[in-house]
């Protein structure tokens, strides 16, 4: 069932993501129209002992230009109503969809252009994982913090330098080999 619920954020998502495109001579990236046909890939493991799951953007397997968008920005959103392995229950699922739609809209229009790897979902919480360019790191934590505010279920917001996106390396080496 919760496939279903990211099968259906997926396609809905107004999202503006990273050029894949070779750099430009000005060292600017284009931007692109929503991407509404991304392909993402379905990762289950464990986390103490509770299953996990994980949508990965496949857009940024070998993505040459990390080194551009080197922020890591991870938001984790709380799950109030779960299951027993911790994970949201339908109707928590849409609130999280919601949650993740509107801040994926904010975004974009501030920011332009992002990388949207993906979502964790983990036993209480499920994480927004996003790659940004270091000179976007004020705007974004002004839109976070903002709505933050009215969303009680955001638990965090980090950033982390990671130009090599090392925090999820694993998702696509783990996402390489089951494509």
């Amino acid at each position: 069932m919760i496939q279903k619920y990211y099968f259906l954020l997926f396609c809905f998502f107004p999202l503006i993501s990273c050029s894949q495109n070779k750099k430009l001579e000005s060292e600017t990236i284009k931007s692109e129209a929503p991407i509404i046909n991304q392909n993402f890939t379905t990762l289950k493991f464990e986390a103490n002992g509770k299953p996990c799951l994980a949508s990965i953007n496949d857009r940024y397997i070998d993505f040459k230009e990390k080194s551009i968008f080197s922020l890591s920005l991870f938001i984790m959103v709380n799950s109030l109503e779960k299951n027993i392995d911790g994970h949201p229950t339908n109707k928590e699922a849409l609130i999280f969809n919601n949650l993740q739609t509107e801040i994926i809209q904010e975004l974009s229009k501030i920011l332009g252009n992002y990388c949207y790897v993906g979502t964790t979902t983990m036993s209480g919480y499920r994480d927004i994982l996003l790659y940004i360019k270091p000179e976007d790191q004020t705007k974004a934590i002004e839109i976070l913090e903002r709505i933050k505010e009215k969303q009680s279920r955001i638990e965090s917001i980090s950033l982390e330098s990671d130009p090599n996106w090392e925090a999820v390396s694993s998702f696509y080496e783990a996402s390489t080999l089951k494509n």
